[in-house]
């Protein structure tokens, strides 16, 4: 939960998935963690929109670059969105928002070449008007049977380019609170399995995770979201944070925290944001000590407790560093940036 809504007249418009292009053979990428090895430092790089290629392969190139070298990451979740049109619906869609399978595949290439870890992760958005929430957690289809295979469609251009691109990790769902508790998720991972041969995984939402308001799926290596809220004011200090984040996963088991990435983590460089993180789009007073302090804590917890990894939501494609966004959800140019380029160090 993190995303403002998107225009609805932006997704209105279905296209078909487009197909993957050519490409070179590229080497088989490092697991995302392994024993002996150092938790992944990665950032998430959404589109919000299907762009032409060139405006991919130039925006991507650019941004891939900031997040390697000013970032200090090594790894990037490239995000995007499918669509379903009420969370009743059994059918999962691509839209002209969707960043094509065509579009992964260059963003990929480039990534590898940048010598980039990359992990795929898919969203979904209930397409609404009014006050409605537009949250993926939301989705209870009316035939789950019918839903299951309709994402199977969906996702079964990327999967085929995750598999010819050895991408490391493919996140096949993300928060789907309200389904979690389905039978057919085992059989969709299988179905998955058959495809794409990496490691496959989903990511909880926080109070999923933390609280098991709903069961963990069936997978071998777990993520989750963390977006949950801290009872600090504006003043607290990296070390209290710290203390806040610590406490929360504190009372997870070690066989689930070691096999658990941080997929999504984010917070506006905002007074009073620690009270709820999820909040993006809301002005208020800059403040930019509470995203560093967020950040810092995410990767001081990623080592103490033996994580996967953690993921920074999130870059735009087509932002440009150089002149960043004023949102105060955008951490290029402020304290947050900085204390992601410090997160390598930090696991070390």
């Amino acid at each position: 939960m993190r995303r403002a809504a998107v225009p609805l007249a932006a997704v209105l418009v279905l296209v078909l998935a487009a197909g993957c292009g050519g490409h070179r053979p590229a080497p088989l990428p490092r697991p995302m963690f392994s024993l002996g090895t150092a938790p992944v430092v990665g950032v998430d790089m959404y589109a919000l929109r299907n762009f032409p290629p060139a405006v991919v392969r130039a925006d991507g190139t650019r941004m891939l670059a900031y997040i390697k070298n000013v970032l200090k990451a090594d790894a990037v979740g490239i995000v995007w969105d499918f669509y379903v049109t009420s969370r009743y619906s059994d059918a999962v869609r691509t839209t002209g928002a969707t960043l094509s399978a065509r579009n992964v595949t260059i963003l990929t290439e480039i990534a590898e070449r940048d010598h980039l870890r990359v992990e795929y992760r898919p969203l979904i958005f209930i397409m609404t008007t009014g006050r409605a929430n537009p949250w993926e957690g939301l989705i209870t289809p009316s035939d789950p049977a019918s839903w299951f295979a309709s994402y199977y469609q969906a996702e079964l251009p990327y999967l085929r380019a995750a598999q010819r691109l050895r991408v490391g990790e493919f996140v096949t769902a993300t928060e789907m609170h309200d389904l979690n508790g389905s039978t057919l998720w085992p059989s969709f991972f299988a179905r998955v399995s058959r495809i794409y041969h990496g490691v496959v995984s989903y990511t909880a939402w926080n109070q999923d995770y933390f609280y098991s308001t709903q069961p963990l799926l069936p997978v071998q290596d777990l993520g989750m979201d963390m977006y949950h809220s801290l009872n600090l004011p504006a003043t607290a200090t990296t070390a209290q944070v710290t203390a806040a984040w610590e406490q929360f996963f504190g009372n997870v088991s070690t066989a689930v925290l070691h096999r658990t990435a941080i997929d999504e983590t984010g917070i506006s460089a905002r007074a009073g944001a620690y009270e709820y993180p999820p909040n993006m789009w809301t002005d208020g007073t800059l403040d930019e000590g509470v995203q560093a302090n967020w950040f810092i804590a995410a990767c001081r917890t990623v080592r103490l407790y033996g994580l996967r990894g953690v993921f920074f939501w999130k870059v735009d494609l087509t932002d440009n560093p150089a002149h960043p966004a004023s949102s105060l959800s955008t951490f290029e140019g402020k304290e947050g940036a900085i204390a992601i380029s410090k997160c390598a160090e930090i696991l070390k």
